[in-house]
């Protein structure tokens, strides 16, 4: 079977559909790791089915920590650093991380790049704000941090700041 072939556009519907087809099978949650490093539009549609997967099934990913940190910290395709910032948020305790300093100082490049879309500096700053919570250390500096975000006229980011800093 070929995986790419699930692929076939970006729709909830097929991603779903794809999950399902490599549900209980690790050979094929493997192949479609493996499929995030191709050019978009595959690696983003691929990442986006291992997103909702590990989601429904988080100690799936725990073998696979080191190529899913080694391609976050590299790709190019936007869709795949939302999905895989994702997966760290919501299904990887944070002492899991593969090379966690490298993640954080990276989430911390992404959320004050003017150039990352808005949702890849979102999930950055949750992924930043869930390590502070591990490390409360951090809570002073991480303040002083976010006070000091460039916006660009994102009220969306903007609130979430607002929030995170309320936490605090």
């Amino acid at each position: 079977m070929l995986l790419e072939s699930l692929l076939y556009d970006s729709s909830r519907a097929a991603i779903i559909d794809a999950v399902k087809v490599i549900e209980g099978k690790p050979e094929l949650f493997e192949k479609m790791l493996e499929l995030c490093t191709q050019p978009y539009p595959v690696a983003m549609r691929a990442a986006r089915v291992v997103q909702i997967y590990c989601i429904k099934y988080p100690d799936t990913i725990l073998p696979h920590l080191k190529i899913l940190t080694d391609e976050l910290l590299t790709t190019k395709v936007d869709g795949v650093k939302r999905s895989f910032l994702k997966i760290m948020i919501e299904a990887i305790d944070i002492k899991y991380i593969y090379n966690a300093g490298l993640v954080f100082n990276k989430c911390l490049d992404w959320l004050f790049s003017e150039k990352e879309t808005i949702a890849v500096r979102a999930y950055s700053l949750d992924l930043v704000v869930k390590f502070v919570k591990k490390e409360p250390d951090l809570k002073n500096e991480m303040m002083l941090v976010l006070e000091n975000v460039p916006l660009d006229d994102f009220p969306s980011l903007e609130i979430r700041i607002r929030r995170y800093l309320k936490k605090f």
